[in-house]
């Protein structure tokens, strides 16, 4: 882990907008909102996730006629990642959209959909999330003291690093690579014989730049909204994880609303996960075209061999998982 003297303070381009003031929708709103609630998300708000959100705290206004007022707030002004989580789970925090890495620390049954290469594509993921096991995971968060809304897409998590390309698993070695805090995310990388050290995002730009780090795994659209491409040059496409993302509620807030309040955002959650896919589908593009006229070195990899290379992984969490669920997502992802 970082020395905290290190990690005093953030480099300036890193997360400037981390303390930026929130966003707050107000679409034909009334007078005096009856309610203020507070949104966070896992990124900053140079991240097009925070455009979506405003989006969906503009919808939720017309749709309650003002009377439900959604502040949005970006990763660092109401925590750190995991904090945010806990903060959902006291009702510190009303709502907010995370990856499923930071779920996988609360709810270990969720990090089914983290297998390492377990989707080929988006549309394989989004049928799973869509149907009745993606239901079923949500329907499990309540235990938990937390409603799932709704699904998004963070992006596919690629390996992006300072100077080193890994086509093949063997490339992996000794890499000293920053994971999300969900334990599986830590073995598939030991798995590979790289060193995976769980950090903070907000203090991912200094670990980089000190070399303390030398790799990110995270979506591509990350790299440009936490400004980390200004320190690593070269993206391997390893794909590993379909980055699933979840619009959650603090049940006990939630459950404190009026129905039909409560019913107008979760039908504007609806809404949500189609913009919120579909942006993160177009803006992942653009960047990656970005990357390829800027001089950015984009590595293919052998898919094939990683997913061997990483099959270990999969045993390890079938218990933790559940065999039921386990099995059940194995063969609709066709690994069965």
């Amino acid at each position: 882990m970082i020395e905290r003297r290190k990690l005093l303070k953030i480099g300036a381009s890193g997360f400037a907008a981390s303390v930026a003031t929130p966003f707050i929708g107000r679409t034909g709103w009334a007078a005096t909102p009856t309610h203020t609630l507070k949104l966070t998300f896992a990124d900053t708000q140079n991240h097009p996730l925070y455009d979506v959100l405003k989006r969906f705290s503009e919808d939720v206004s017309k749709r309650t006629s003002g009377a439900v007022e959604i502040q949005v707030f970006s990763i660092g002004q109401l925590g750190s990642g995991t904090n945010i989580m806990t903060g959902l789970q006291t009702g510190i925090i009303d709502f907010c959209a995370h990856t499923s890495g930071f779920i996988d620390t609360i709810f270990p049954k969720f990090q089914v959909v983290d297998l390492p290469f377990l989707f080929s594509d988006s549309a394989s993921a989004e049928r799973l999330l869509d149907g009745p096991t993606g239901a079923k995971l949500l329907e499990m968060l309540p235990t938990k003291g937390i409603y799932g809304l709704g699904y998004g897409h963070w992006g596919w998590r690629v390996v992006s690093t300072i100077d080193r390309k890994c086509p093949e698993p063997d490339a992996m070695k000794g890499l000293k690579i920053r994971v999300q805090p969900g334990a599986i995310f830590a073995s598939t990388f030991k798995a590979l014989g790289a060193s995976p050290v769980a950090i903070d995002l907000t203090e991912v730009y200094l670990a980089l730049s000190q070399r303390v780090i030398d790799a990110v795994e995270t979506p591509m659209i990350s790299l440009a909204a936490t400004k980390h491409d200004e320190i690593v040059n070269t993206i391997n496409m390893t794909n590993q994880v379909y980055n699933v993302g979840v619009m959650m509620a603090s049940k006990s807030k939630f459950d404190a609303l009026p129905k039909d309040a409560q019913q107008a955002i979760r039908d504007a959650c609806v809404n949500l996960t189609k913009d919120w896919r579909t942006t993160i589908a177009a803006k992942s593009e653009e960047i990656a075209e970005r990357y390829k006229t800027k001089g950015v070195t984009i590595v293919e990899v052998n898919r094939e061999h990683y997913l061997k290379a990483t099959e270990s992984v999969y045993p390890q969490f079938k218990d933790i998982i559940g065999a039921d669920l386990y099995d059940a997502v194995l063969k609709e992802a066709g690994h069965a």
